[in-house]
């Protein structure tokens, strides 16, 4: 409802995204090295190296400014934990015991696995105590966020100004003054064109272009071209049954919930609710769907009678998949227990796709096994024959069966908008001396998505100034529209004072009436400001806007509409984004007054250099 409020990128979300980019070992404390090495920037006293940035990055793109920005997020992070540690911060073994025990890839049956902790440790990092080390400092972040940025609290008087303005809306039309409303108004005889095309000679400049032959030679054509037997197909789907049927089980239950903090005898009374209960709809089936509706405890498919659709092997908890895929259409589970609780469940359905369903797949599949081989055979003798036939492209068309296309005009500088023959190196191919000059085949192109190409010139034009000729048109569209825009801020700015003078208003051609606001706004950023910058004291009021494009548009509002009530839900939402909004300049400050209490320094190596 209040999206906008969300759309300022934040201090904070930089420092969140930092912590969550951390949390798999990002670390640099471990990796300072011996005092004397180069080091990329030192945040009071650590050092942050290369090395520690080259691992943050790892597994991401490296370009410039995304390894910037992670040296900043690292910065951040060393800023917080120097203050967290110089007021005492610490991560209790408990603590840091019970955080590594939740974390999700380290369970087993919702229980803490210590053999996926291991292989966790072994593939990751040299010990135990590295990964712990690194978890601890990453909870001291999180934890001075939480004491620095948590969500401020907003009054209500300040959240309800906030939605009536947010809310208010305008009821308006508009006029809208064009360049080309102008166009009998500017010069546009042939002293005025040709005073342009001189000025702007070298724009008016045709570049060097090229006309092309080529053959195309693709993996997918390959593939098509070869006939899959149904004996083939039948059996790679006898072979695949179990991943190409997708089979799927639809299953409702009756579940009795158990909370995780319930005491044996709790426990116990509940199991045997859940048993009687599965005594009932064992004598009565067919009322499985009604007494889901009156026992069952999850609130997403009671009211469905525990229908919970269509699901995969693996979608649901364990020991629920596990008895859901051992059982048979129309079967009652015995009690089936999971971390959530008791658990009666019926199958419903079970479906999977037929071999007609996915005989096109298959063949598909493959049709693509088999292009491979003889795709690189094809493509071995599409650079054999061009290069020995290379003043022709009759050899490769007559050994490969294919077909001779022709392109458009080619520039050489500005490729074209296609995949194919706007790809740098195979304008660099046709561009060539060899190609163009001796008139000779390309050599093949890989031009990705398992295409090879082999092209030739069949026409070239020189780059070449333009005649006035055959721009005159184009000049005379760029004359209007700089000059008529002139014109056109000229008279909006007069007729915009006559409107506020009370003179003509009535006189205008004005748009049917709209109502905009700022909730849901429907003009521009600009035409919204000056829209809502006319006071509601004395209506109809007046703005004009100055668009790029050359038009001048005047908008005439003539009512002021209050914003509706929100309810409790928005009013909520409204308050917890003000109070974010709070947090991140809280947060902005903090980290100001961090980098002059620990200096951030500049050390003797760059982002590009080798370690």
């Amino acid at each position: 409802m209040f999206e906008f409020v969300q759309n300022n990128k934040t201090v904070i979300q930089v420092i969140l995204g930092a912590v969550a980019l951390t949390f798999v070992g990002f670390g640099v404390s471990s990796y300072t090295g011996a005092t004397d090495d180069p080091y990329l920037v030192k945040v009071g006293s650590t050092k942050i190296y290369k090395r520690d940035l080259d691992r943050a990055l790892e597994g991401q793109s490296s370009d410039p400014a995304t390894r910037q920005a992670m040296l900043e997020n690292m910065i951040r992070r060393e800023l917080l934990l120097a203050d967290a540690r110089d007021h005492g911060g610490t991560i209790s073994p408990d603590q840091l015991r019970k955080f590594i025990a939740a974390i999700p890839i380290f369970q087993e049956n919702g229980q803490f696995s210590p053999d996926r902790y291991s292989e966790f440790l072994k593939s990751r990092y040299p010990s135990a105590e590295a990964f712990e080390a690194e978890i601890s400092r990453d909870l001291l972040v999180r934890s001075q966020l939480d004491s620095v940025a948590g969500t401020q609290f907003v009054p209500d008087v300040i959240v309800n100004h906030v939605a009536a303005l947010l809310g208010e809306g305008r009821e308006l039309q508009a006029l809208l003054i064009k360049p080309s409303d102008f166009a009998a108004e500017v010069k546009t005889d042939d002293a005025a064109i040709k005073a342009f095309y001189d000025a702007n000679a070298k724009r008016f400049r045709s570049a060097e272009q090229v006309k092309l032959d080529y053959v195309l030679l693709s993996q997918d054509a390959v593939a098509q071209g070869i006939k899959i037997s149904d004996a083939d197909v039948q059996k790679y789907y006898d072979q695949h049954k179990a991943d190409l049927a997708g089979e799927q089980r639809r299953a409702s239950h009756i579940l009795l919930a158990v909370d995780k903090s319930a005491k044996p005898e709790q426990k116990a009374k509940i199991k045997a609710e859940a048993e009687a209960i599965l005594k009932d709809v064992r004598a009565n089936p067919a009322k499985f769907a009604e007494i889901a509706k009156a026992k069952s405890q999850d609130p997403g498919s009671a009211e469905k009678g525990g229908d919970l659709g269509f699901n995969a092997r693996g979608v649901m908890v364990k020991p629920f998949d596990d008895a859901v895929f051992a059982m048979r259409p129309g079967q009652i589970s015995d009690l089936v227990e999971t971390e959530y609780g008791f658990h009666i469940i019926k199958l419903d359905e079970v479906k999977s796709q037929t071999l007609d369903q996915v005989k096109g797949a298959i063949i598909d599949k493959l049709q693509k096994q088999k292009a491979a081989a003889l795709f690189r055979e094809q493509s071995d003798k599409l650079n054999e024959v061009s290069y020995q036939q290379a003043d022709s492209l009759k050899g490769v068309v007559e050994a490969l069966k294919l077909e001779v296309k022709h392109s458009g005009w080619i520039q050489r500088n500005q490729p074209a908008q296609d995949d194919l023959l706007g790809n740098t190196k195979l304008l660099q191919a046709v561009f060539s001396d060899d190609v163009l000059k001796k008139k000779h085949n390309s050599e093949v192109v890989d031009v990705g998505g398992g295409r090879l190409v082999v092209a030739r010139v069949a026409d070239h034009q020189p780059e070449r100034q333009l005649p006035i000729a055959e721009v005159r048109d184009q000049i005379k569209g760029e004359l209007i529209a700089r000059d008529g825009a002139k014109l056109a801020d000229k008279k909006g700015q007069a007729l915009l004072a006559e409107l506020k003078a009370g003179k003509n208003i009535d006189a205008q051609q004005w748009t049917p009436a709209q109502t905009v606001s700022r909730r849901a706004p429907s003009l521009p950023q600009a035409d919204m400001r000056a829209v809502f910058a006319v006071g509601a004291a004395k209506l109809p009021g007046f703005a004009g806007v100055r668009h790029d494009t050359g038009e001048y548009v005047i908008y005439r509002v003539n009512k002021v509409i209050a914003a509706p009530a929100i309810s409790d839900a928005e009013r909520a939402q409204l308050g917890g984004q003000l109070g974010q909004v709070s947090a991140d300049g809280q947060l902005g400050a903090y980290l100001k007054t961090l980098r002059e209490k620990y200096p951030v320094t500049a050390g003797k190596q760059s982002l590009s250099d080798s370690n």
